[in-house]
């Protein structure tokens, strides 16, 4: 009973709190969150989302001063962060955690490009 319990718990903490896309987009466009695409060059040449400022996973674990470069890209705002798949963006989320860095991860760009304004 009480693994039911926190199986449910942790389900509705996920729901309750999870930002979704349009949601993170809107909260971006009107000035109060960044979305970060964390793909490299090759990948962000194909297309980003429209607005959202890139940042690549290779410089947060080649380049010591990452922090405060990244620090400054988002202004304090709320962070939303996206890769290809959703898998890179999640390890990037777990960095910034453990720098004091709050933020969430939307997933992949290949199916955010269905679901928001893109860019080429």
């Amino acid at each position: 009973m009480k693994l039911i319990l926190m199986v449910l718990m942790a389900f509705f903490s996920l729901t309750l709190f999870a930002t979704t896309p349009e949601e993170a987009y809107s909260l971006a466009q009107e000035g109060k969150a960044v979305l970060v695409d964390v793909r490299e060059a090759h990948e962000v040449e194909q297309g980003m989302i429209k607005n959202a400022k890139w940042f690549p996973m290779s410089k947060i674990t080649a380049d010591e001063n990452w922090k405060k470069d990244f620090v400054a890209l988002v202004e304090g705002k709320e962070i939303f962060l996206y890769c290809r798949t959703g898998n890179r963006s999640g390890k990037v989320q777990k960095i910034l955690k453990e720098n004091g860095l709050q933020s969430e991860n939307l997933g992949g760009y290949e199916t955010l490009k269905n679901q928001l304004p893109t860019k080429q």
